[in-house]
């Protein structure tokens, strides 16, 4: 069914490549699937379509932890290793997550992908020193001055796990704030370095599909806002007003930022909605707050003709509903199942599954630590008979396998 007044979903208004070499994207897609021959990167890319591929694409969310483990070496050299680098995590910890993808053979999802932005010199910026702590790790201090004040933030980078904000930017909301915005460029002169692309593009090649994240309203306020979810829920009842004006100026900047990356001609974006989840947060405040973003993130994709891919974990299933019935997103993962999560996936599958790629669902931080490989194996096989036929289904997991998993 179809919420009221929502817009019908439309598939993007030109043909997505299948590849960079001749004949063209729709012939060859054609020959692979007549040959029953596709790399990582097609097969994605033809489920994304919701179309059915040589088999069904494989791409279990192992992010940092995993790719980190099987490199050998400490978290902290990992994610601080001087290298240039424009999006999620380091350009070590990119390298070890397609590492990883040979070395199990699945199909990549590459979500560390970016553009250098590019800041006018009188710009305030963020001044780094980094101290290693005697008990092991790192921590990274961060202070910029403004013109509204002082901001200051601390990032502990352990040895055997990814980093974790020890004091994000965003202490006191009305004071705070306005030192941010001033940081992110308040004259909202926002450009990014499209001149060579995307210089880590080779880097996953045709292993798999090249994303650039992009948070949605909520996820990016987590991050910067000192208390956690604690404070956020605080912010967004007691200070709704002044929190439009926020996420209103957060939506001009990414925006902007998503236009440049869609220039670049990326696979897909991934809309990052963690702290956006419903184990968190409330429906009311996600379609407040994150739905109209989502809308306009989604259209603009639609119109660059690259897909939209949208990640929350937890409680999501009100979530998938508003935003398959209200949004043109091409995507939606993990999906995840009880007890962490709400969905299942099966009926997600019936309901939506004609409308937008489902990636997702097995549970990551109780089975897939726990299961057998046969017990995994059976539980896929039962994913794949329920939402695999007709396409538009990739086999994954719930959010982030942690980094003992098996």
């Amino acid at each position: 069914m179809t919420a009221p007044g929502a817009r019908q979903r439309s598939a993007p208004n030109r043909v997505l490549p299948l590849s960079k070499v001749e004949p063209s994207p729709l012939v060859q897609h054609q020959t692979l699937l007549e040959n029953n021959c596709m790399d990582g990167r097609q097969r994605m890319l033809t489920a994304f379509a919701l179309k059915e591929a040589d088999h069904v694409p494989v791409s279990p969310d192992i992010s940092a932890m995993v790719p980190v483990r099987l490199a050998g070496k400490p978290f902290d050299v990992m994610f601080l290793d001087g290298q240039p680098h424009y999006g999620y995590a380091s350009a070590s910890v990119a390298q070890a997550y397609v590492d990883a993808v040979k070395y199990y053979e699945m199909d990549g999802w590459y979500i560390y992908g970016g553009l250098p932005e590019v800041a006018p010199p009188d710009r305030p910026r963020w001044q780094t020193h980094f101290e290693r702590l005697p008990q092991g790790g790192q921590m990274r201090y961060r202070k910029a001055q403004t013109p509204s004040g002082e901001l200051t933030a601390r990032t502990f980078y352990p040895t055997g796990e990814p980093e974790w904000e020890v004091e994000k930017a965003i202490k006191d909301l009305r004071r705070d704030w306005p030192r941010l915005r001033a940081l992110m460029g308040e004259d909202e002169n926002w450009q990014w370095d499209t001149s060579g692309g995307f210089r880590d593009r080779e880097r996953i090649g045709n292993l798999g599909v090249y994303s650039v994240a992009i948070g949605i309203p909520q996820d990016w306020w987590f991050f910067q806002r000192h208390g956690g979810y604690e404070s956020t829920t605080f912010d967004f009842n007691d200070e709704e007003t002044y929190m439009c004006e926020v996420f209103e100026f957060y939506t001009r900047y990414a925006l902007a930022r998503l236009k440049a990356v869609l220039a670049a001609q990326p696979d897909e974006i991934m809309l990052g909605g963690s702290a956006s989840s419903l184990s968190a947060s409330s429906p009311r405040n996600f379609r407040k707050f994150d739905l109209p973003f989502i809308q306009k993130a989604a259209r603009l994709c639609r119109e660059a003709g690259v897909y939209s891919h949208l990640h929350v974990c937890g409680r999501s299933r009100k979530v998938v509903e508003m935003v398959a019935e209200e949004t043109e997103v091409n995507v939606i993962e993990p999906l995840e199942e009880p007890p962490g999560g709400d969905v299942d996936i099966a009926e997600i599958k019936k309901c939506y599954g004609s409308r937008v790629c489902l990636k997702g669902n097995l549970n990551t931080f109780d089975f897939m630590l726990n299961a057998t490989p046969a017990q995994v194996e059976e539980k896929a096989k039962r994913l794949i008979d329920a939402c695999a036929p007709g396409g538009g289904f990739v086999l994954s997991t719930g959010d982030q396998c942690g980094r003992d998993t098996p």
